[in-house]
């Protein structure tokens, strides 16, 4: 038959007669209405979904697409008759009648369960829960259609934040439907199977990780269904996970039936509360703080394989208990594993703002955690906080109290918008507990206050409500959401917690935005696989261009101005495995080059500057072995496992020379045989890298592309070490740091204004600059090789910024209560503004000995805190004399290895001079030559003074007096005197006077008076 003829034949031939698919499938398509195949294959994706359950439609879009791709191929294949297999029948004969008796059981609970779902209503009944439940059912589904287009294993937990404040709304309506068919369950599970099966799933996950506790999992689940016997119970379970199987969801536990649904259920929730507690206790969190130390993990991270590999072996130090380590074994690493990189985000978040000193509120991103997780860390922090954060911090979790307290937000969602030419920043609406109202968030970007959002009061709770902020294309956002409340004292609003949220670019010099079943661009997410064909936006930085590779086609290319900054915009079409590179249009280097395969990670965190070619650059600090361990590693993970590893041919060239350095390879999954693998490359565990290298390349090829390279990385090395400042000082407000390193080699180092210094080896080298300068300018001269290199030191680049009023009066006398009360909050208000990005810089303001302030400044930012939010410490105290008060700045910024290891860096600063009372430093007893009994003060009142004198008995006030601003001395009332001269004791209370002349006695401190 030729191939004209088969179409012919397939136009007229029923569906029932060809060969595709199944039985099951042809009779669904034929009562569908479609006699023959060739209309069907000519409906849209959007007509086939709606005709359609998600499998069948499925299917057929797949016979869709081997239809339109070669028709007559398509035909005669659908055309040809099915051979009959006579030795498989027997075979199939034979087992079925050694095992009749079993089959025969199987056969009739299907058809029991077949008559159960076709018994009752088809349709839902007109009730307000079935139209709740139809727009959770549509939400679901779209929230799962969109998981399916971006990752390979989906897991019903990824779909809880599309329900962020509706999840007690989603189980009241199901559960308003199980009550309205009490009487017969049967037909509410039908209707289920029939129209509501996305929205089920979701329920029951969610159910599921809620009630789940002690070991019971059904038990507590189905508590309060009225009619669920034991066969009900059962088929709602095996409707649960008949959709999951259905979505192509993985199911756990198959091998044991006992078991099976309790592990599918419990995992797609994401584990339940009880769960999250052994884990976060006993695992995360002290794999967290192991990792921040460097004893685990790669560029300060560990992966979701490698923490899984430690939680599932039962000798780890890090393992749960057994019950847990049970639910996690029956999962493959590669389901859960983005579950548990996520935890240990959040772990480290925790770990990291832990010793934040002065916030009431340590603020977290979930990263996609579901929220029992991150209400399980809330109350597992809240149980071990120490005696002393009990006394140091504010609030609890659940309740005003005594503890610091932990709040957590998603991270924002990055869409792309051709058509507008603009980013947007997307938050979804989040719920909070009630006592946030009044309270609100302040979105920063890039350091710029963008929008606020206030706590809006609700039933029981706040509610936070969507945000979304439109900003320009560019290659790395820096987003602060600042969490601000009023303070009692002085009635404006302050800071209580902060949150960065960075997005930096995926590749160097670009961002990836990937179209999704929706036509929306989304930024791609963290290590997200390229499996089939994408349509990808590319948004290149300025002065570079992207050079497509095998496997990208070219759709269009946006050359935008004006509100892009001449951004530009490439969109593409991206195969499983393709490769590109990015150009430096000023000098046609590539700086960058990728091949979707591969993922390359580079660990930065030891980088002191840049080369005046934009090289980055690294310094020297010892290790134990005596190598350079402030060299880079790189860490290269092949998709295709190790196979597409040995494919690899890795070199390092250092100055002209090919060297060798130390490698480990390991299989990411042990789970599964062809799972990912990688290789770390580890240059500070060689000894061959000189310590000066003005030139390091490193190169992975692709033996089986011909030597097509796939990643390269360069950098550069000078003989310094220990950089980082060493004092500033505030010269007329303006605040000069003194930086300084040592020389591990004989050099001779020129700064930008062309004078030499010659350093020999250890020797120090000095210079000065503002604190608030980006960059020291200087070359690098190696004597003995005669290397040298054009660098930019990174420096702290922080402006500090005192209010002027303040300053002005620091130089009159020490700040004390009386200004605090004088000059108002208004005029207390300091800037600490951070340039840059470091990986390394921190500011604590400490007054005295209170910490006032404290941030990490990773990113560029501004600062605020307000001295006089603090007022309670410049209260003198009773019978003492009034301490100093030193507002210092301390700086964390460079290493230290002065004691052979490396060490944060601490340098401090002080800001200015305080002291708690009025201005009345000391005072003493005399009588004049006249005989007028006097008090003279140490020091002059800054403020006009109300004295009021006591009875020691009884405390009877006996008399004033008013000392006013400036006043040195003190008349004493006469019967003051008179009671002194008969040797009684007065107790004296001081307090500041407001503008009316009133003492504000909430302020005063009191003093025994005695001859």
């Amino acid at each position: 038959m030729s191939e004209e003829d088969s179409i012919q034949k397939l136009e007229t031939t029923p569906v029932t007669e060809l060969n595709f698919g199944n039985a099951r499938l042809r009779r669904t398509v034929k009562r569908a209405g479609f006699d023959t195949l060739p209309p069907l294959l000519e409906l849209s994706e959007k007509d086939i979904d709606a005709l359609f359950d998600w499998g069948d439609a499925d299917e057929i879009i797949k016979l869709q697409e081997k239809y339109h791709n070669a028709p007559a191929e398509f035909a005669i294949s659908v055309l040809r008759k099915k051979k009959i297999d006579d030795v498989a029948v027997d075979r199939i004969i034979s087992e079925t009648r050694s095992s009749a008796v079993a089959s025969l059981m199987r056969r009739t609970q299907t058809v029991l369960g077949t008559q159960y779902l076709n018994d009752g209503p088809v349709s839902l009944p007109t009730l307000p829960f079935s139209q709740a439940l139809k727009g959770f059912e549509d939400r679901a589904r779209e929230a799962f259609d969109e998981l399916d287009d971006r990752l390979q294993n989906v897991m019903v937990y990824q779909a809880f934040e599309e329900f962020p404040t509706d999840l007690d709304e989603l189980n009241e309506a199901f559960q308003q439907m199980f009550t309205h068919y009490a009487n017969h369950p049967r037909a509410a599970l039908n209707l289920i199977d029939r129209h509501l099966r996305n929205a089920f799933v979701v329920y029951v996950a969610d159910r599921a990780r809620n009630t789940f506790s002690e070991g019971n999992l059904w038990g507590n689940f189905f508590n309060g269904f009225i009619g669920f016997d034991t066969n009900i119970q059962s088929t709602f379970k095996q409707i649960f996970v008949d959709h999951i199987e259905r979505r192509g969801m993985p199911l756990y536990g198959r091998d044991e039936e006992t078991n099976y649904y309790f592990y599918t259920a419990l995992l797609h929730g994401g584990l339940s509360a009880d769960s999250w507690a052994s884990l976060w206790d006993r695992s995360l969190l002290p794999l967290a703080r192991g990792i921040a130390k460097g004893d685990y993990g790669f560029c300060g991270e560990m992966d979701g394989h490698s923490i899984l590999r430690e939680l599932k072996n039962p000798e780890s130090r890090f393992a749960p208990r057994k019950s847990v380590a049970n639910i996690l074994g029956k999962a493959p690493d590669s389901t859960i594993a983005p579950l548990f990189e996520a935890a240990m985000r959040v772990a480290a978040q925790e770990v990291e703002r832990h010793e934040s000193i002065k916030s009431r509120y340590t603020m977290l991103s979930n990263f996609g955690l579901p929220e029992i997780a991150m209400e399980a860390l809330c109350k597992c922090q809240d149980n071990i906080s120490s005696p002393t954060e009990k006394h140091r911090h504010h609030s609890s979790y659940k309740n005003q109290g005594s503890k610091r307290r932990l709040i957590y937000l998603p991270m924002a969602s990055l869409q792309l918008s051709l058509a507008e030419g603009v980013v947007f920043m997307r938050w979804p609406r989040q719920q909070f507990p009630l006592d946030f109202a009044g309270a609100r968030i302040d979105y920063y970007i890039d350091g710029n206050l963008m929008q606020s959002s206030s706590f809006d009061a609700s039933v029981g709770k706040c509610v936070l409500e969507a945000t979304s902020i439109a900003v320009n294309p560019q290659a790395r956002y820096d987003v602060e959401l600042r969490l601000m409340r009023k303070n009692d004292i002085t009635g404006e609003f302050e800071e209580s917690g902060t949150l960065r949220q960075t997005f930096t670019r995926s590749k160097p010099c670009c961002f990836e935005f990937i179209k999704d079943s929706k036509g929306i661009y989304r930024l791609r997410g963290r290590n997200e696989r390229i499996s089939k064909k994408r349509r990808i936006a590319y948004i290149v930085k300025e002065g570079h261009k992207l050079a497509p590779g095998q496997g990208m086609t070219a759709i269009s290319e946006h050359e935008t101005t004006g509100e892009w900054n001449d951004t530009q915009v490439f969109v593409y079409d991206v195969e499983p495995g393709s490769s590109g590179s990015i150009i430096s249009l000023p000098t046609g280097e590539e700086v960058a080059i990728w091949q979707e395969r591969y993922v390359a990670k580079i660990d930065r965190r030891r980088i002191i500057g840049e080369t005046s070619n934009g090289t980055d650059l690294y310094g020297y600090a010892p290790s134990e072995i005596g190598t350079n361990s402030a060299l880079p590693s790189i860490t290269i993970e092949a998709i295709d496992g190790l196979s597409a590893l040995e494919d690899l041919d890795i070199a390092c060239i250092c100055d002209g020379q090919r060297i060798s350095m130390p490698r480990r390879v390991s299989q990411m999954d042990n789970s599964a045989e062809l799972g990912p693998a990688r290789v770390v490359l580890d240059p500070q565990k060689s000894s061959l890298f000189n310590r000066h290298i003005e030139e390091c390349i490193i190169e992975a090829k692709q033996r089986s592309t011909g030597g097509k390279t796939v990643f390269r990385y360069k950098f550069s090395a000078i003989p310094i070490q220990d950089f980082r400042p060493t004092e500033i000082n505030l010269d007329f407000g303006i605040a000069v740091a003194t930086y300084t390193f040592q020389a591990v080699l004989a050099i001779d180092v020129e700064d930008a204004q062309g004078r030499t210094d010659s350093i020999n080896a250890w020797d120090r080298y000095i210079a000065k600059t503002l604190l608030k300068d980006e960059f020291l300018h200087i070359r690098i001269y190696s004597r003995e090789s005669a290397k040298k290199t054009e660098a930019k030191l990174a420096l702290a680049a922080i402006d500090i910024q005192i209010p002027d009023e303040l300053a002005h009066v620091s130089k009159i006398h020490a700040i004390c209560l009386a200004d605090a009360l004088s000059l108002g909050p208004s005029a207390a208000n300091f800037k600490i503004v951070s340039k840059g990005w470091r990986y390394n810089r921190a500011a604590m303001v400490m007054l005295d000995m209170e910490p006032i302030f404290y941030k990490e400044l990773k990113q560029p930012g501004v600062h605020t805190f307000n001295l006089f939010g603090h007022i309670d410490s410049f209260r003198q105290s009773s019978n003492s004399s009034p301490s100093s008060l030193p507002l210092k700045l301390s700086l964390a910024y460079g290493d230290d290895v002065t004691q052979g290891y490396r060490k944060p860096a601490w340098v401090d600063a002080s800001l200015l001079d305080c002291v708690q009372g009025v201005g009345i430093l000391d005072w003493r007893l005399l009588v004049t030559s006249t005989g007028e009994h006097l008090l003279r003060f140490e020091g002059k009142a800054s403020c006009d003074v109300n004295f009021q004198f006591k009875k020691k008995v009884g405390r009877r006030p006996i008399a004033e007096a008013i000392a006013l601003t400036g006043a040195t001395e003190l008349a004493l009332p006469e019967c003051v005197v008179r009671l002194l001269d008969m040797q009684k004791t007065i107790i004296v209370e001081v307090s500041p006077c407001d503008w009316f002349g009133n003492p504000q006695r909430e302020y005063a401190t009191e003093f025994a008076l005695k001859r």
